[in-house]
């Protein structure tokens, strides 16, 4: 993979207008040889298509070259996105009440927060679940509430979760009507079956709920994260073995939350807390590639501060992947086995990636450990190592 004309246009569709110099690129690169169905096949993949749609939409005059039926498809999309994130927000409405009525406080996470507030337009940013942060302690008492509501976990109950675990931290709740979104309730933020103790440990959550921010979501009172603490999260998730920096769509929206905050956001605090959390060299990552990809205003300093002084062999092939445009999933698992000193523990963290506990295969799985045999980590061996070769190669 390089970058093409389809990805530089998308790129540039990503990009505030903040200037002509961006309209003018957008409108030079649509006179080119364009393949239009990859065009659209790629802003889909990479979860942009009503970014790309409400971009171009504007400027349609002055692209000539662009047919009628990418703005079509694109069209569709972004009313798709925006119908269905609508039934969305309606639900979590719903269960943000019953959760408030309860006394129980929850901080919302990535998508709902994003699309209402930093996006501004339920139609931009898709949405396929919930993602909500909840204390420890008031899980059985939320169990209960979801049930109230029709919605159960599937992959673990409450009673079978081990708090100890540095896996999975989430609970997926669904209901048995279709139209009903999941939710995904977590008492960490960080949540991968890789073992990921080099930062986990370091992570204070009552960090987390101590600079959570009062605001309404769906129209009710919650809370989300504090801005230098919803950056972290957003670097994080980005580059989660399973994401890896992957789709447009994780730069767009750190774009939109350092956008959002402006002057409200405290870079100094965002990076103490990403030392402090040993989270400096994800948070560095990303935000290098959101600025140079999509010129984010983000401080010189800042990302100085945040670089690590010696970048590992894993992490040079990682970026320098990501800056040839080559992309994909399981990439950044190079970042994370850096992020483990020495020999020996590169290969129990490769060890543990590969043999997880029975309660996280049978997790990710959706079925109970009593089901659990040799074929599931058959698949689990082959799924790391066809990832690392990739990444390799």
């Amino acid at each position: 993979m390089s970058w093409r004309e389809e990805d530089r246009l998308l790129l540039y569709c990503c990009r505030k207008d903040t200037d002509r110099k961006n309209r003018n690129k957008i409108i030079e690169i649509q006179r080119k040889s364009i393949d239009w169905e990859c065009f659209l096949r790629k802003a889909r993949e990479n979860g942009i298509a009503a970014v790309v749609y409400s971009k171009l939409n504007k400027i349609k005059k002055d692209c000539p070259h662009i047919p009628s039926f990418v703005f079509e498809k694109l069209k569709k999309i972004y009313y798709l996105n925006a119908t269905k994130n609508s039934l969305i927000y309606e639900e979590l409405g719903k269960v943000l009440k019953i959760f408030s009525n309860a006394g129980l406080q929850v901080i919302v996470l990535k998508g709902a927060v994003l699309a209402e507030k930093m996006y501004g337009n339920l139609a931009l940013r898709p949405m396929t679940d919930v993602d909500l942060l909840v204390k420890k302690e008031d899980l059985f008492c939320l169990n209960e509430q979801m049930k109230i509501l029709g919605y159960k976990p599937t992959d673990i109950s409450v009673e079978e979760i081990d708090f100890s675990s540095r896996y999975l931290t989430t609970l997926d709740y669904r209901s048995l009507s279709p139209n009903s979104p999941s939710f995904h309730v977590h008492w960490h933020f960080v949540n991968s079956t890789i073992p990921n103790e080099s930062y986990t440990k370091n992570i204070k959550i009552e960090d987390i709920w101590r600079d959570a921010e009062k605001t309404k979501i769906a129209d009710v009172e919650t809370m989300v994260m504090a801005p230098h603490h919803l950056l972290i999260h957003l670097s994080e998730h980005a580059l989660r073995v399973t994401h890896s920096l992957s789709k447009f769509s994780f730069f767009c929206d750190i774009d939109e939350t350092v956008n959002s905050y402006q002057e409200r956001l405290d870079w100094e605090r965002l990076i103490k807390e990403s030392l402090k959390f040993n989270l400096n060299r994800m948070v560095y990552i990303s935000l290098y590639f959101t600025a140079k990809f999509l010129e984010t205003k983000i401080p010189e300093n800042v990302l100085l501060k945040l670089r690590p002084e010696r970048l590992s062999l894993g992490e040079k092939i990682f970026m320098n992947s990501i800056s040839n445009n080559k992309r994909f999933p399981g990439l950044s698992y190079l970042v994370h086995l850096s992020m483990n000193s020495g020999f020996l523990q590169k290969m129990n963290f490769l060890g543990r990636t590969l043999f997880p506990p029975p309660q996280i295969i049978a997790q990710k799985n959706y079925i109970p450990q009593s089901k659990l045999n040799y074929i599931h980590y058959i698949r689990r061996i082959n799924e790391v190592f066809s990832r690392l070769f990739k990444a390799l190669s």
